[in-house]
This record gives C-alpha cells, structure tokens and sequence, in this order.
C-alpha cells in the first residue's frame, strides 16, 4: 500500500513539475509578445461574435454621402462632384433645427470650393448659425522626417465650426484598428477625437475620466456588426427633405427626428469613404470608430484588457488545474479509464481555457487565451506522451491495430485485459448483421479495378462508422458486403434496437450517396476527390445504375471471440443464427423489399419505435426450422400517419392470405399497391396470387419462382439464396 502510494506521489509532483516549467516558458512568451498575432486574432473572433449582441446607441444618427444621393443630386441640382458646400450647409440647417445636439462631419474640407468663395462663406455661415457643426483635422505623424503634420479645413470654415476634432485612427501592427483614441495633441494643443468632441459641446465630459484606458492611452471599442445597425439616412433623403420642409410641403421626416441626437456626416460611395480593418470588418468605414467611441461611451460598454497579474494569475491557475488532474487520472490503475481521464480532463482543461476568456469577453473584459491554451496542449503532450513511453507502448499498439477493426468495447477490453486477445469464444444472445450491394459484380463490367476500389472505399466507410456507431462490431468485409454484429463482447441489451437502427440509417446513407453521385456527376470534379472515384459517379451514372443496399438482420445466440491462429486472430462470430442473418439478406431479392429484412427473433426484441410488415414463414436454404419474415420500413421517428394507415391494410391482407382466402388478400393487395404503386413487395404477392394461388395452384421447384409453397403447414421453402 506504501509503494502505491508513493507511486502517486511521484506521479502528481512530476505532473507538477512539468506544469511548472511549462508555465514559466509560457509566461516568458507571453511578455516577450510571441502571442500577440494569434491573440489579437482571437480577440477579433471574441468582438465578431460579442458584436452580434450589442444594441446599438439610439441617440447616435449617421448620414452618409453614398453613390445614390451622388448621382441623385447630379440629376436633381446638376452637381456634378464634388459638391458644392452648399449641400453640406442645407444638411446642417435640416439638422440643426430639429434641435440636435451637435453634427459632426468625417470630412476634412481643407481645400477652398471650386465654385468659388461664396460657397464657403455659405457654408460657414450655417456652421454659425448651428453652433453645433463639428469639423475635423487629420494629423499624420508618419512623415519620412519623423515630424507630424495636421491637415486642417481652411480658415472660414475651420474658425465658424464650434470645434475642431481629429479623425486620426490608431492602429495595431497588424493595422487593425481595435483601439480608439480619446484625444491627440499637435503643436501643443490638445484635440478631441471625432467620436468624443460631442461631448464636449454637450459639458457631458466628466466620465470620460473614468473611461478604462491602456497604456498609451488609448481605449478598447466594442464594435457593432455593422454600419447598418444604426440605420444610416442618405444625404439624398436629407436633401429632399430640407427642400420639402423650406417649401412648407409635407416630408417624409420632420427636422425633429434629429432632437438630441448626436449625427455624423461622411462619405459612403465607393472610393471616397476611409476604410479601415476592424474586428468586424475588413472594409469598415472609418467613421465607424469614431461612431463606436461615442457609442461605447454613451452606453458605458468599453472593453477592459486584464492587467498583467491577472492574466498571469490565470496562466498558474490553469497550470496547477492542468497538473492536478492529469496526475490524477495517471494514477487510476485501468488503462482505459486512465486514458477517458486525460481525454475528459484535456477537453474539460482547453473547454475552461476558452469559455472563461469568452465569457469574460462578453462581459466587456480581455483576457488573453492564445498562452494559457498553448500552456496546456503543452502541458498535456508532455505529461501524456511520458506516460505512454514509459508504460503504454504495448496497449497503444493493439489500440493502433485494432481500433479501426473493432468496436471501441472490444478495443477497450483488450487494452483492459491483454490477456483476454486469446484462441476461443463465448456464447453471447446478440443480432447478427449482413450487407451487400445488388449487382455489385455487374459494376465491374463497366469500371476498373482502381475505379471499383475508390467507389467500395466511398460506400464501406460511411456504412461501417454507421454501425460503429451503434456499439457494433465489424467483423470483416467480403468484397462489397459488410458482415457485423451487435452485442459482442460487452453485452448490451438493446442490440436489436441498435442493429435496426444501424440498418434504418445505412439505407438513408444510401440515398444520399445516390444523390451526391448524380449530383457530382452532373458537374465539374470536386478538388479534393481523386479521379478514380470521380469517373466511377460518371460510370454509374452513364450505366443508369444506382447502389442499392440489401441487409439481413437476426438475434440469436452466437459465439463470438478470438479465432485464428497464434498468428493471426481475428474477433467474429460463429452459429447457426448467424447463418440465418446472412440467408435474410439474399432474400430481399426474392420477395423485392425496400433492403432490410429481420427475422421473428429480431423483431420480437424490438421496442416500438419501429415500423414493420409481417412476411411469410420460411424455411431457409440448409436451415429446417421455420422463421417468420418482417420487412423493417423505418423508424417511427421518420414514418408519416400514411405509413401507418397502410401498414393495417398490409396486415389485414397477410391475415386473408395465412387464412387462405385468397381473394380477400388479393383485394387487399392491390388497394395497397395502388397507394404504394412502387412497392416491391406488394407487386409480388399481386403476381404470386394470379399466377398461382387464384387459380388453385402453388409455387414448386420447377417453376422457378424460387420458393415452394407448403400447402399443409403454409410455410414458403426457399430453394435459391
């Protein structure tokens, strides 16, 4: 008990140790800024998804100067571009005289009008008037020289305006633009930017004191999705108005849509707006930050970076959490349960990893996630990689060998027990389950070896993930046929369920790779599929021929273990009842079903979640007793009212036929086949009927119908598989 116990000791303080390395060379990358491009790009994923929730401020409007008021203005006034100022004062007047609160132009008008100095003079005698009129001044400090330089609007217009703000973005390295500035200063004044020169106007200042700010002084927006979010009027729509309203007409919107309301001016046609890259955006306009600051302000929603020792206290928490329970689940004494620990552990680790920083984000708090994530995939390879050199060499290679074969039960049982990968059997009540294309041979005819290979890897796959998934083992392929089982070696009690539920799903597999085949084939060849597998779709298609998937399902009790030789072993199954399984599958061709048949013992395990109709009883080829035969149809889950309604004329049919009042079932036959007119097995009954039973006969061996019918027991022989 001692020697366990230090065993674990030695265990949890080696996971500590590597842990603790781990943490102090991420610590270093983090603060050397190794992380820095692949955080920032997670922080745009975080803003990106966070940007879908946030409201945006209603007291914030935009007008935007967009290619349809341009050529709208063009037809109407005769501008030709650019406008004249006059334009730009007529939206200051409409605006202002619904009492906004200031109106702030993302536009620098540093150049005089080319219509001449009245333009201007108009101009600014409406910034006048307003007083609420914001211009702006680009300051660009990446001279060659080194100095800044402030591009400024010209005199008359800069002196009328109620103030000057700057539009001076600040970017990252990677020249996205997720921090805004709150003012610049040039030549030793200090500007406003434009997203929070409003404030100004409005005295509504004093918070901006409390805004959470960088190191440099800047803050961290939380964008909009977009632009639309705060549903941009167009210059055009203002214009038309401003005209309406000066002529005492009616308009479609009154000044006063705009009181209180903090309003932005800006180019929007393409190749004259500022775009910028955002979280959000790759093409978002550059009033938009400013738009956003304002916004972030007003809604007090600024984003807040963690500090260092945050961000440090979460890299050690994630460590010391890491450490502890990868030496936890080290220290379990089963392989397996050692290994789900880890894999539980890991994803549960990286899950805390993630959701915390997202969680944190979407509460407006920054904490990185790139380093602890990176910390932990380390921590996790080393610890586990150890482990596993040291004492799993020879369960990870029966794992390797045989998890693509098997069953994860049978896997996980061998690695369990090794001892149990041994010469022999035992008796388990499992389904048994046999697949095969029809006509498969026949596809040969027409595709090449290479071909047929890429189209039986194309349908195997699916189909044996389909049974896997259903706790199924896959005992072996023969060609195109899938031979497999459920219940075995880890008994399960629902293996009926699960084997018809496999079955139910392969068939609706199956349709979609009919679908995707004529679908593919009736276009250019996908990038990723090779040219094998591309020609075959073509093939098959050409031929008219589709995959049809026929499966024979029976419960029983069968052997199932290890059988070979010392050199070669493979886990299957063996008995009679498996050999009824595989006859069931050939005998959808005889009696033309949908692709499934189960037998009596199947279907009396089944719960009612399945939709099933009543065959014959048959004797099968080298089997005397006699089973009944039921066609599964689906599962409820999937099947309409209709399907039900017809399921009690089938039956009520089979009950006339049993009963040998052929006539009824004849009648009852063919109402079902006349709402099912494509229904195989409907049609068989209908022509067993005329050419036999009507007229007083029975099927026999020389009439090649494949079956004999036995008059005194009712019992169909089967004569061909």
């Amino acid at each position: 008990m001692k020697k366990i116990d230090k065993q674990k000791v030695k265990i949890f303080l080696r996971c500590f140790i590597i842990s603790v390395i781990i943490f102090v060379l991420s610590i270093t990358l983090h603060f050397t800024k190794v992380f820095n491009f692949f955080e920032n790009k997670t922080y745009d994923l975080r803003m990106s998804e966070l940007a879908k929730t946030k409201n945006p401020c209603d007291d914030i409007y935009f007008i935007k100067v967009d290619q349809e008021s341009i050529d709208w203005a063009s037809e109407t006034y005769g501008w030709s571009w650019p406008w004249p100022r006059e334009a730009y004062g007529r939206i200051i007047e409409f605006v202002s005289a619904g009492n906004a609160k200031s109106i702030a132009f993302d536009i620098v008008f540093s150049e005089p009008s080319i219509y001449g100095e009245e333009d201007d003079l108009a101009f600014a005698k409406a910034e006048e008037e307003s007083g609420i009129t914001i211009q702006t001044i680009f300051i660009n400090g990446d001279r060659a020289d080194g100095t800044e330089h402030a591009q400024l609007p010209i005199p008359v217009i800069a002196d009328n305006a109620a103030m000057l703000a700057n539009i001076t973005s600040s970017m990252d390295d990677d020249d996205i633009i997720r921090r805004g500035r709150l003012s610049y200063e040039y030549n030793g004044e200090v500007y406003p930017t434009l997203g929070t020169a409003p404030l100004y106007l409005t005295d509504d200042t004093e918070g901006l004191k409390a805004i959470p700010r960088l190191e440099d002084g800047t803050v961290l927006l939380r964008y909009q999705k977009s632009m639309d979010d705060y549903e941009p009027f167009s210059a055009m729509s203002i214009l038309k108005n401003y005209d309406s309203w000066k002529n005492g007409e009616e308009c479609d919107f009154e000044p006063d849509e705009f009181e209180d309301a903090y309003v932005y001016v800006a180019y929007y046609a393409t190749g004259l707006f500022d775009i910028c890259s955002t979280p959000v955006s790759k093409v978002f306009p550059g009033v938009g930050v400013h738009i956003t600051t304002l916004d972030n302000y007003l809604t007090d929603s600024f984003m807040i970076k963690a500090s260092d020792w945050g961000n440090v206290l979460w890299y050690f928490t994630l460590s010391l959490l890491s450490s502890l329970l990868i030496a936890t689940a080290l220290c379990m004494k089963k392989q397996w349960l050692s290994l789900f620990t880890l894999i539980v552990s890991g994803v549960l680790l990286m899950g805390i990893a993630v959701s915390v920083p997202y969680i944190l984000f979407f509460n407006g708090i920054w904490i990185v996630m790139v380093g602890p994530l990176f910390n932990l995939a380390l921590s996790l390879l080393f610890n586990i990689g150890f482990s596993f050199a040291v004492e799993g060499k020879q369960k990870k290679i029966i794992k390797d060998a045989f998890s693509k074969c098997l069953s994860k039960d049978v896997v996980n049982q061998i690695l369990e027990d090794p001892s149990s990968f041994s010469l022999g059997g035992k008796q388990f009540r499992m389904t048994a389950v046999f697949t095969d294309i029809q006509q498969f041979s026949s596809f040969c005819e027409f595709l090449s070896p290479e071909e047929v290979g890429s189209l039986l890897n194309y349908y195997l796959t699916p189909m044996s993930d389909i049974l896997l998934s259903e706790k199924g083992t896959l005992d072996k392929y023969e060609g195109d046929a899938i031979i497999g089982f459920v219940g075995a070696p880890v008994e399960i009690e629902n293996h009926a369920d699960r084997a018809c539920t496999a079955a139910v799903l392969m068939k609706k597999r199956e349709k979609q790779m009919n679908q995707e085949i004529y679908s593919i084939a009736s276009s250019e060849k996908p990038g990723d599929m090779t040219d094998d597998l591309y020609n075959s779709f073509l093939k098959l298609v050409k031929n008219n021929r589709k995959i049809f998937t026929r499966i024979g399902i029976n419960t029983g009790y069968m052997m199932a273990g290890f059988f070979g030789s010392d050199q070669m072993k493979n886990y299957t199954m063996m008995g009679t009842d498996v050999n009824i399984a595989s006859r069931l599958e050939g005998v959808n061709k005889q009696y033309h079903t949908g692709g499934i048949l189960i037998s009596d013992e199947t279907k009396n395990d089944l719960h009612e979640d399945f939709l099933v109709r009543r065959l014959d009883r048959v004797r099968v080829i080298n089997i005397e007793n006699p089973i009944r035969l039921y066609e599964l149809i689906d599962k409820k889950e999937f099947s309409s009212d209709k399907d039900r309604f017809d399921i009690n004329i089938w039956e009520k049919a089979m009950d006339f036929f049993e009963s040998k009042d052929y006539s009824s079932a004849y009648e009852h036959f063919k109402i079902f086949y006349n709402k099912n007119p494509d229904d195989g097995v409907a049609a068989y009954y209908i022509s067993l009927l005329e050419r036999y039973f009507l007229v007083n006969k029975y099927p026999t061996q020389s009439d090649g119908e494949g079956v004999v019918f036995e008059p005194e027991t009712g019992i169909f022989r089967l004569s061909q598989k």
